[in-house]
């Protein structure tokens, strides 16, 4: 197990009600091997109410947690299906919930199989490679990338009714995520070695991170991926082949 040496915030943008945000714990839960569940958010200047919901679908069509609060944490039972992604958001209320003070927070995500050896807690701030067999099987980054996280439809079917409207049924978003070590950013051979690893023995496996999305607060994330391509680095510098450069694509499966 290794950590990565640069610490502090990166990639932050600004978002509504920036100001208005506290901080939030300094680690978070992204797999849970037992149902009891516990979420929490930055507390919002103004707010007196929350409305949190909690989905197995990436656009919220159907929620099985729906609900207002007082508090930025709510702990419950989750009897939902079992080794599978969960996805949650929050937003703020100066009322009963008839005045919203923000849009919906970004949305986080969480794995529930109660198969598995452990849980897996992420620091703010990191990013992790684990296996999904074998959980206890974590590499945590030891630089940060510069990364983007594309969302794709993909629909169950696809036809025309009698005034030739197209008909698409939604079934699901999966995320192609790029992590980039180029530019300012780059990874020592220990990195390399360990993206490797994962993409030639493990083929899938758990991508994680607690770190700063859509507001400056960390929202923890999880994703189980496949690599696209061969991890390919090449030297950052002529003579220097422990310090690499190169971008990883990952697909959600």
């Amino acid at each position: 197990m290794s950590y990565r040496m640069n610490g502090g915030k990166w990639n932050t943008q600004a978002w509504n009600g920036l100001a208005n945000l506290t901080e939030i714990a300094v680690a978070e839960r992204v797999l849970y091997n037992q149902t009891s569940i516990v979420l929490q958010w930055g507390e919002y200047l103004g707010a007196i109410y929350y409305q949190l919901q909690v989905s197995l679908f990436p656009d919220f069509r159907s929620n099985f947690v729906d609900t207002t609060l007082t508090q930025t944490k709510y702990a419950f039972t989750d009897s939902q299906t079992n080794d599978a992604k969960r996805y949650w958001r929050w937003r703020p209320s100066s009322s009963s919930g008839t005045d919203w003070l923000t849009p919906w927070s970004t949305v986080g995500s969480y794995w529930l199989n109660t198969g598995a050896a452990a849980e897996v807690t992420m620091p703010e701030g990191y990013w992790a490679l684990f296996d999904k067999d074998l959980v206890t099987d974590i590499y945590f980054f030891d630089l940060a990338p510069v990364y983007t996280v594309i969302p794709r439809n993909i629909y169950r079917y696809q036809g025309r009714n009698r005034a030739a409207k197209l008909l698409s049924e939604f079934l699901t978003v999966k995320d192609e995520l790029s992590l980039s070590f180029t530019g300012g950013q780059f990874v020592i051979h220990q990195q390399m070695d360990e993206f490797r690893r994962f993409h030639n023995t493990k083929r899938t496996f758990f991508l994680a991170n607690y770190t700063f999305w859509k507001h400056d607060e960390p929202i923890p994330n999880i994703w189980k991926v496949e690599s696209a391509d061969d991890p390919t680095f090449t030297m950052i510098a002529a003579g220097r082949p422990d310090i690499l450069r190169g971008v990883v694509s990952l697909t959600e499966v």
